[in-house]
């Protein structure tokens, strides 16, 4: 792999993990409406869900899901349920008292990647269009694609979450914040369904 391609798929990652999607919304909301303590975990959580995620496009996988049928179709329907539970789960936390919502647990986390159709459609162009035919070994582009996520995921998961917090210091946990939660969690939605069309 030549040294201007690298520099292109860096570009690529950076573009694509640092722009609105449901990962960085749910961040966002997260730390928002429970600080960035609560959302730490969960973007650990996360890139193990990116990780399985980036390894099995990188063996093969994405073909699979860019041939279309109905495991497409099974996968279009499992990530417009989950994105809506998690959706759900971020409005309850701002809108209930806390203590009576369960935190977002670790396996939340890791099925946050797999389900979104933003984070398949970005790894399947980063592979298909840097890595493959690069006269690499299948695991040297598996390691190149998910170290790439990995950092981007964990850099720009981790600025969202620290925005939500800024925005929560900034107005204080009130009818405003809620306001702006349910916001972020439709936005969220949005962005799924988004991304499930185009």
């Amino acid at each position: 792999m030549d040294l201007a391609t690298l520099f292109a798929f860096a570009v690529f990652v950076i573009v694509m993990t640092g722009t609105p999607g449901p990962g960085n919304l749910t961040f966002l909301a997260i730390g928002a409406s429970s600080g960035y303590r609560t959302a730490f975990p969960v973007i650990l959580a996360s890139q193990v869900g990116s990780l399985a995620l980036n390894l099995s496009v990188a063996l093969g996988l994405g073909h699979v899901m860019a041939s279309g049928g109905p495991v497409v179709t099974i996968f279009k329907g499992l990530s417009m349920a989950y994105m809506t539970y998690l959706a759900w789960r971020i409005i309850s936390l701002s809108v209930k008292p806390k203590g009576e919502v369960a935190l977002p647990s670790f396996w939340e986390g890791v099925l946050i990647h797999p389900l979104s159709p933003k984070t398949w459609a970005m790894s399947l162009v980063a592979f298909s269009t840097f890595l493959a035919g690069n006269g690499l070994s299948v695991p040297e582009n598996a390691l190149i694609l998910m170290i790439g996520f990995t950092l981007g995921g964990m850099v720009f998961h981790s600025l969202w979450a620290l925005v939500g917090v800024s925005i929560l210091a900034l107005i204080g946990d009130g009818p405003l914040m809620r306001v702006i939660t349910v916001a972020m969690a439709i936005a969220m939605l949005a962005a799924t369904v988004w991304a499930l069309l185009i």
